[in-house]
Order: C-alpha cells, then structure tokens, then sequence
C-alpha cells in the first residue's frame, strides 16, 4: 500500500512569494503542492518569467517549509485543433528543466476540453493531437529524467481510463505517467456506476498513478457541475481509495483542489480517512 501524504493546489492560496505561499500552506498542515507559476507567484505573466531566480527561490521555499512540489502544474492545451498546439509544445518543454530543478514528483498537464475545440473536431482527431504532442515533448522529458502527468477528465480529448491507456500504448513511454482526479471521471451518466470506473483505473493504469487529485462535486438535473465540499461530494471515495491502497507505489501525493484555507484542517482530516 502507498504511503499517501496531503497536499493543495497553491493557486487556490491566491499569490505571492514562494516563501510566502509555501509557509501559507505549510502552517495549514500541508506537505505538497500543485504549483502553476502563472496563477500562485507573483510576477509572472508568462513562462519566460520563471527564471533560475524565482526557480532558486522556490527551492529555498520548498526546504524552508518542507513542502514538496508534487506536480508542476502547466496550463497548456496539447491537444487543441489550431495553430496554437506548437506554441504550447514549446511552453511545455520549456518547463522541463524547471521540473528537474524542483525536484517536482511530475510536470502535469490536463488533455483540452472537446468545447474549447474548433467546431468539428472529433475526440479521435484530438486525441491523435495530443498524442503528437507528447511525442514531441517526451525526448525530451526522457533525457532529463522528468515525469509527465496527464490528466483524464470526462469532457476532455483523453476522457476515460481506456483512452488514457491507448495514449500511453501508443507512446510507450517510461516517463509518461498518470494524474488521477476522481471526481473529473465522474460525470451524470457514470455517478451511480463508479465502480467500474475505479476497477478500469485500477487494471488499466494503477501502476501508472503518479498523483491524485481530491475535491468535491454533484450535479444539476441537466447535468451540469457543481462545486461542493468534501462532505457533500457525489465523488465515491471509499471506493476509489479501495482500489488506491493496492497499488504498489511506495508512496503518493493526495492534492487538494479547490482548497478552502479555512477548512484546511477539517479537509486534511476527511481525506485522510481514507488512507488506511
């Protein structure tokens, strides 16, 4: 059984300093962090903004408060239909080397949402985007010795553990690994059937997990999401936490989104019910 240890997603934190934003979360009993630059640290508007400086700063942060990076979070769509996927390639390995320098667990990246794709665009089509993609990202990644996380959400390119699968078969990469958020596999038409989707996690990619993602949601008659907190979450976590428990990963980061600072400790002890 992994050893799982709690994290959040800095930006919900607001932002500020590395100093500053690591102590926030470490004073609220955090050990991790999902770290975007662009939405947790002040001064920077674009990639080109982190520098070895604020680099050095946020490694003199993660030692100060003993907080690990456990995914270096990008924000960039690998798999949208334009001319903006090659931009975001090169944004993405951009960023590699700041992963290394972190020490971060992996650089994360969710699959573009099929809403945001131009009219037309097929999930096969977005999909053979994304896998072009990496593939130019992975050389890379690889000779760095850095992780790559993707992230299955319902709605996305990459939407299920099948076709997260395929992504990876395809690719057959050993730096090439797995962001599980529960609750973005969960959508109104699976709700009641979320066993599977936790059995399909388990025999198609448990060994692949590199970090998971805990929050709270249900949903509008029609469907559409809303955001609640752990407690009234529609998000089976026994069950999925049953499937985690068996992997045999010596250890996994369980982050935090949409962090209520405020609930930072009745949050990190629900979570934690489910570890053992």
């Amino acid at each position: 059984m992994p050893n799982f240890y709690v994290g959040a997603r800095l930006h919900d934190y607001g932002k500020g300093s590395p100093d500053e934003m690591f102590a926030k979360v470490a004073d609220d009993g955090f050990a991790a962090v999902q770290l975007a630059y662009k939405k947790a640290i002040s001064g920077v508007k674009s990639y080109a903004d982190v520098t070895d400086t604020r680099v050095a700063e946020t490694v003199a942060a993660e030692k100060a408060h003993n907080i690990r990076v456990a995914v270096l979070g990008t924000y960039v769509e690998l798999a949208i239909n334009d001319e903006r996927r090659l931009k975001n390639v090169a944004d993405f390995k951009s960023q590699l080397a700041v992963c290394k320098a972190l020490g971060a667990g992996c650089i994360g990246t969710e699959t573009t949402k099929m809403c945001d794709q131009p009219a037309g665009t097929t999930r096969e089509q977005a999909q053979e985007l994304l896998i072009r993609s990496l593939a130019d990202i992975l050389p890379a990644a690889e000779e760095l010795g850095v992780t790559v996380g993707i992230e299955p959400v319902t709605y996305h390119s990459m939407n299920s553990p099948a076709a997260t699968r395929h992504v990876l078969d395809t690719l057959q990469s050993p730096n090439l690994k797995v962001i599980f958020d529960m609750s973005n596999l969960v959508d109104i038409n699976n709700v009641h059937n979320q066993d599977r989707i936790w059995n399909d996690m388990g025999e198609l990619l448990g060994d692949k997990i590199v970090a998971v993602h805990f929050k709270g949601q249900a949903f509008e008659p029609d469907g559409g999401l809303i955001h609640t907190s752990l407690e009234d979450s529609l998000t089976d976590y026994a069950g999925a936490f049953a499937m985690l428990r068996q992997l045999p990963q010596a250890e996994l980061p369980v982050l935090r989104e949409e962090a209520v600072p405020a609930r930072a400790a009745s949050d990190i002890a629900f979570m934690r019910r489910f570890f053992a």
